[in-house]
């Protein structure tokens, strides 16, 4: 792909996720994914299941340390300005992001430009009790009722790219889902606020060039009152930057193309594992402005 002109290219990733999106809807309308929750409810509600209340995972409450500064490992295998990333298999990956202590996963749906899928949420719902967040540029309440059936308690929700953000936060809560509502300048975060979040995220990672700069988060995150979970995403590759991070008073971190990048299982568990213990003790309450 030409990555100069990262316009193109993000718009290019909306219209595919229309396509698909368009396709799904006429395989499996909306209401019988509704249809659907409903049985699961009923029925899980019995014997325990993920939609039952004693099952609940909250994402968003996961993060909420009074010391440490949690991390969110993905599950990344490819991207837009990367390419291919790792090759482990989704097993392995959530049995390193465990042992090595992380708060929760983040799942990449994304088929075309960063090869993940669906199925890998499912998948991840079933082998782990960490929460989960769906990753993906979601475009309609569909993907949310999606989320829900495949187990996730989270979504991302990008501002700008989300239709109407108070709408969609609004249909996360109604499903239990938590609503990570990304924002990328001050505006985004007053409209943010705004629409109801209470769990935003800053990505460092600039869409108009694909470069990440951590000061994104430094200049944005003081606009983040101190009740609201802050996630800095994109960028972190070493515990350097990790600790960078901490002291502009996020409360956890998404971490993804070094931990996957590493080099076998090992590596990859030694690099979270190093992250994340960098990060004990490292909390910064943070001051709104």
């Amino acid at each position: 792909m030409n990555y100069q002109n990262s316009k193109v290219q993000l718009l290019d990733i909306i219209m595919e996720t229309r396509k698909d999106l368009n396709k799904e809807k006429e395989l499996t309308p909306l209401n019988v994914l509704k249809d659907e929750i409903e049985a699961s409810k009923r029925s899980n509600s019995k014997s325990n299941g993920i939609f039952s209340e004693n099952n609940i995972k909250s994402f968003r409450k996961s993060l909420d340390h009074d010391y440490n500064v949690a991390v969110i490992c993905e599950f990344k295998t490819s991207s837009p300005s990367m390419g291919d990333i790792s090759n482990s298999s989704l097993e392995d990956a959530l049995k390193v992001f465990e042992q090595s202590g992380a708060s929760a996963i983040s799942i990449i749906t994304e088929e075309k430009y960063f090869k993940g899928s669906i199925d890998n949420l499912r998948s991840a719902c079933n082998m782990t009790k960490l929460p989960i967040i769906r990753k993906d540029f979601i475009i309609h309440e569909y993907q949310i009722y999606q989320a829900k059936l495949a187990g996730a308690t989270g979504i991302l929700l990008i501002n700008g790219i989300y239709p109407d953000l108070e709408e969609g936060i609004s249909t996360c809560g109604e499903l239990g889902i938590d609503a990570l509502v990304e924002c990328r300048n001050r505006e985004d975060i007053i409209s943010a606020l705004k629409a109801g979040a209470d769990f935003l995220g800053i990505n460092n990672r600039n869409f108009q060039n694909f470069r990440v700069d951590l000061k994104t988060t430094e200049k944005l995150a003081g606009y983040v009152p101190p009740e609201v979970i802050l996630v800095s995403e994109s960028g972190v590759h070493d515990t350097n930057d990790a600790l960078k991070l901490s002291k502009y008073g996020v409360d956890a971190l998404l971490v993804g193309t070094s931990i996957m990048g590493a080099s076998g299982k090992n590596g990859m568990l030694n690099t979270a594992t190093s992250i994340i213990k960098t990060l004990k003790g490292a909390r910064v309450v943070r001051n709104a402005s």
